[in-house]
C-alpha cells in the first residue's frame, strides 16, 4: 500500500485519527466506534486509516500510549510529588475516559499499560516478579483504573498529590517501590 500523501499544514493524519478517537470515545461506547465513522471525523479515508493502524484496538492503543505519564509513576515510587509540577490533567481525563469507558478491552488495556509503565519505570523485568507480587500489582492497578473510572482519584496534580498523602497512596507507593527493590 502507498503511503499517504502529508498535507503539510495543521496536524497529521495520526494526530487526527488519535483526536478524532478522543472525540468520539467521549460520545459513545468504544464498541459503536466504527473505522468509517473515525476515518469521517479525522477527515482521512480509511485506506489511511489502515495504513497507520492494523485496527481500531491498534489505534486506542496509540491514544492511550500518548496519554500516559511516566512522570505520575516516578512520583509514586518515589513517594513525592517532585514530579507532579508539569503532570497534564487533559491527558489524566483522556486515561480516566479508557477507565470509565464500561469496556473490557480498554480497561484491560489501560490495566496492562500501566503496569507496562511502571515495569519500565522500575526497571523491573516481568519474569523477575513472584507470583505474590504478580497479585499484588494486578490489585493495585485495578484499584486505579476504578478509582480513575469512578472519579474518585481526582484529576490534575492537587488529585494525585492528595492520593499520594493518604494511607492508601502510601500503601501503594511503599508496595510499588518495595516492589522495585
Amino acid at each position: 500500500m502507498a503511503r499517504p500523501r502529508r498535507d503539510d499544514a495543521g496536524p497529521s493524519a495520526v494526530e487526527r485519527i488519535e483526536e478524532a478517537f478522543w472525540k468520539l470515545l467521549d460520545l459513545m461506547p468504544y464498541d459503536q466506534i466504527k473505522v468509517t465513522a473515525l476515518a469521517r471525523e479525522a477527515r482521512v479515508s480509511p485506506n489511511t486509516l489502515y495504513y497507520h493502524f492494523a485496527n481500531m484496538e491498534a489505534v486506542a492503543r496509540a491514544a492511550l500510549d500518548r496519554c500516559l505519564d511516566a512522570n505520575v509513576v516516578r512520583a509514586v515510587l518515589s513517594g513525592e510529588d517532585a514530579a507532579l509540577p508539569g503532570f497534564d490533567a487533559t491527558r489524566q481525563e483522556r486515561v480516566a475516559a479508557f477507565a470509565r469507558s464500561g469496556s473490557a478491552a480498554l480497561t484491560g488495556m489501560l490495566v496492562e499499560s500501566l503496569r507496562a509503565e511502571w515495569l519500565a519505570v522500575a526497571d523491573v523485568a516481568a519474569e523477575d516478579l513472584t507470583e505474590a507480587e504478580r497479585r499484588d500489582l494486578a490489585f493495585i492497578f485495578g484499584g486505579v483504573v476504578y478509582a480513575l473510572g469512578d472519579g474518585s482519584l481526582g484529576i490534575g496534580a492537587e488529585g494525585m498529590r492528595a492520593f499520594l498523602a493518604r494511607p492508601l497512596g502510601q500503601g501503594v507507593a511503599a508496595t510499588m517501590t518495595a516492589l522495585r527493590a
